[in-house]
């Protein structure tokens, strides 16, 4: 069934000096009359930058009842950190984290937002045409060893070739920037990295061997799994009900105009980073393959979705990974009205 879209430690110290600076240069923001301002925890080489620019060009918050304010953070646990002490109040993030948080006894639930995009990205004259040419193999990973690309190209490869990259080949984990620089200079022939990256790549060097969508049903996911999600305290979502429902409805909208809209992608080209026309156009292309078509599975049918990744990730031996007990702890998806 489908409905429409829509232990936990304090920071410490070290972490808050880090991240009361961005704070600090965030925090001009007037208050505009009474609207309540939802804090947004961005990566400085993420995607929401380009929706929460669109949200404000379009003036999209402000006409749900609330203003954006972006938080930008150098790495994926600096958003987890700021939103475990309070610091912002809403990130993106997958529902693995959110799984595991929630056995510790924290309260954050999950509110989908895209499934998995991108592939396995080689060079041409690297000689690798098939699955099996990868052992032996230097793949770059973008995200680290916990990235859920590389959790599924390791269960795929099991599966259908026989061998566990992470064991039969030397995974490089870097930034997803560092990453394509080094695919780009021959450090690496191969990397599965965030879509964004893989889009930038010149097709005149590179290639994809296999994309992410096309190795889930081989797995046992369904290709179009959510996986990362608006990710918020339950607590919080209680006490500003209007607020958060605001957020989702605006940033589904932006979603919608930057999927829609060629125009748009100029306005954000600069965010992008595109060198060239055609980088901005498999930019796009990349964007709206991830958006979830069809409105989002329901909170059950979820949550049975992601015990079969839960199932996978155990079988692979990734312990550090999964919940406590190998099971979704109940109330990880967020139930009401979700971008």
């Amino acid at each position: 069934m489908r409905c429409s879209l829509a232990a936990i430690a304090a920071l410490t110290l070290t972490q808050l000096a880090t991240v009361a600076p961005r704070i600090a240069r965030a925090a001009p923001a007037a208050r505009a009359g009474a609207l309540p301002v939802v804090r947004v925890g961005t990566l400085k080489f993420g995607t929401v930058d380009w929706e929460l620019e669109v949200m404000r060009r379009h003036g999209l918050d402000r006409a749900h009842g609330f203003i954006a304010r972006p938080l930008d953070f150098a790495g994926k646990e600096g958003t987890a950190t700021a939103l475990q002490g309070g610091a912002v109040d809403v990130i993106l993030t997958d529902w693995l984290w959110v799984a595991k948080s929630r056995a510790l006894g924290g309260d954050f639930v999950f509110a989908p937002y895209s499934h998995l995009t991108g592939g396995v990205m080689v060079r041409r004259n690297a000689g690798i045409v098939r699955l099996a040419d990868l052992k032996g193999r230097r793949i770059g990973v973008g995200g680290g060893p916990t990235d859920k690309s590389w959790i599924v190209l390791r269960a795929y490869a099991q599966r259908e070739a026989g061998f566990d990259p992470a064991r039969q080949a030397t995974p490089v984990f870097a930034a997803p920037p560092l990453l394509n620089e080094t695919l780009r200079r021959g450090g690496i022939d191969v990397a599965i990295n965030f879509w964004q990256y893989d889009a930038r790549l010149d097709s005149a060097d590179f290639f994809e061997l296999i994309k992410v969508e096309d190795m889930l049903p081989a797995v046992g996911l369904p290709a179009d799994m959510p996986l990362l999600g608006w990710v918020f305290s339950a607590r919080w979502g209680a006490a500003h009900r209007a607020a958060l429902g605001g957020f989702l409805a605006a940033a589904a909208a932006a979603r919608h105009i930057l999927a829609t809209q060629p125009a748009e992608w100029q306005a954000i080209r600069n965010l992008t980073g595109a060198a060239s026309e055609e980088t901005l156009a498999r930019l796009r292309a990349a964007y709206r393959a991830s958006v979830i078509a069809g409105g989002t599975p329901s909170p059950a049918t979820l949550a049975a979705e992601a015990q079969r990744m839960i199932d996978v990730l155990a079988a692979l031996g990734d312990q550090d990974e999964v919940p406590p007990g190998d099971k979704l702890p109940p109330g990880t998806f967020f139930v009401g009205s979700q971008s």
